[in-house]
């Protein structure tokens, strides 16, 4: 009523915010009674929809006959399509109410534990009704006051969320991206058992990506070990999986764990709809190998090279699977050659081009190819001056020092510089068990060996007692 009198148009804000305060407090132990009288001012927060407007025959007992005559005298002459749509409900004096009467006992019996007719028709009627003559400033205040009757209710909570998602919209259309992530910081959605699963996952991407967008990348972090990603295994939820990778590859680009990164990107292209589009497919093949060979040398990122180079179609992006057949052949990459034949191609992407941090990612580039030819060198030589060794990775001697001192730091590599000499030697120590294991192996070929001279003595001691041999004089 005080939504619509004296008009739609001239609302009084403020008593419908206070109506619903003294209701809340007045019906506080009734659950039902204050979910339904939320649920019905949160439509007034929504645009209109008089889809399927079909109200009981009962709608207008909700207000009274008196009333309802003062309100269609009042009731501008927009709102009276969906008015007259409806029955109104006679007080019971027509020949049909009192035909009904003979039933009624049977219709309440068949609507236990259903929705009140008048309810839904409040309902439909305030859906009709929506956001109209209600400004930002208006629905700002109408939705502090729902959020403020909602607090603390558990019965409450999908309520308070929903509600919350359009404060923080309308924050984040303002510019305001800090108040708009506090808004959904208290949230925590995953323990709502009346939201569905899909709605669950959509309030916790909107909060990664509040969070990511005014850097708090800690946060986004944990709120993604919220989701199981087991649910993006259904081919209806592509568009959320697909938003979910593409948050956590901000993450680990931002983090430098690219490795993480070449993983979500392999999920990525694991989706039906990027596997239909060729240029989306391409793309993410891309992105695969980059961020593959940018990750640091170690087993996984071995065993991923391997993978890739056998499992994911490359021949579809054959300049791509040039560059990485060369991190897979142990042979030795000469930086200026892979500048020269693949710079040009890679400048021309976002990650390698247009910010600092691109321009770090080309130095971690140069980096990786560096790492990869010291772990070539360290297989063909065991000691190696360290002029040639800078010379073989087109280096300073300072700038070669410095990049096997990383790896050996790293426990990539091992690796022992001689200063004095200039020497450096890829011979690993050997390791207690592999000494002793060694000495083992020496002690028994030596006993072998005394065995094998002894019974060759022995023979010759036995030859010379059977008089067999024939003198040399002789």
């Amino acid at each position: 009523m005080i939504r619509t009198i004296p008009d739609v148009e001239h609302t009084d804000l403020s008593k419908l915010c206070e109506a619903v305060h003294s209701y809340s407090k007045k019906h506080g132990q009734l659950k039902k009674a204050i979910s339904r009288m939320i649920q019905l001012a949160m439509l007034f927060l929504q645009s209109p929809d008089t889809t399927d407007m079909q109200a009981p025959a009962s709608f207008y007992a909700v207000l009274g006959k008196d009333s309802l005559q003062t309100a269609l005298k009042d009731e501008p002459m927009g709102d009276s399509a969906a008015t007259e749509s409806m029955a109104v409900d006679d007080g019971g004096n027509s020949k049909a109410s009192q035909g009904d009467k003979a039933s009624g006992d049977k219709v309440e019996e068949d609507r236990e534990g259903k929705e009140d007719d008048r309810i839904t028709a409040l309902l439909q009627h305030a859906k009709a009704i929506g956001d109209k003559s209600l400004d930002d400033a208006a629905k700002m205040k109408l939705m502090v006051t729902l959020r403020e009757l909602t607090e603390g209710k558990v019965f409450l909570e999908v309520e308070r969320a929903r509600v919350s998602r359009s404060m923080s919209d309308m924050l984040y259309a303002q510019g305001d991206v800090n108040k708009a992530a506090e808004t959904l910081q208290d949230l925590a959605v995953e323990t709502f058992g009346s939201l569905g699963r899909r709605e669950k996952v959509e309030f916790i991407l909107e909060q990664m990506r509040l969070n990511l967008e005014r850097g708090d990348m800690s946060r986004v972090n944990m709120l993604s070990r919220k989701i199981n990603v087991k649910f993006f295994e259904d081919e209806a939820q592509q568009d959320l999986k697909l938003l979910y990778y593409d948050i956590m590859v901000k993450v680990g680009m931002h983090d430098g764990k690219y490795l993480d990164v070449c993983k979500y990107y392999r999920e990525v292209l694991n989706t039906p709809s990027i596997r239909a589009d060729q240029d989306k497919f391409r793309d993410a093949l891309r992105h695969v190998v980059i961020f593959l060979v940018l990750a640091p040398f170690d087993h996984e990122q071995r065993d991923l090279l391997g993978r890739v180079d056998s499992i994911e179609p490359l021949d579809s992006v054959p300049e791509y699977k040039n560059l990485l057949k060369c991190f897979t052949t142990p042979e030795l990459m000469r930086w200026p050659g892979i500048e020269a034949l693949y710079g040009p191609m890679l400048r021309q992407l976002p990650v390698f081009s247009g910010s600092a941090a691109a321009e770090e990612r080309w130095k971690q580039l140069h980096t990786r190819v560096v790492a990869y030819n010291i772990q070539v060198i360290a297989k063909y030589y065991t000691k190696i001056r360290l002029d040639r060794l800078a010379q073989l990775l087109d280096l300073s001697i300072e700038q070669a020092e410095e990049a096997l001192a990383n790896l050996v730091v790293n426990k990539t590599t091992h690796a022992r510089i001689d200063r004095p000499a200039q020497i450096v030697s890829f011979q690993a120590p050997l390791s207690d068990a592999e000494v002793l294991n060694h000495w083992s192996g020496d002690m028994s070929k030596l006993l072998q060996t005394v065995e094998k001279v002894s019974h060759l003595v022995e023979k010759e001691w036995a030859i010379q007692r059977a008089g067999l041999v024939v003198k040399a004089n002789d």
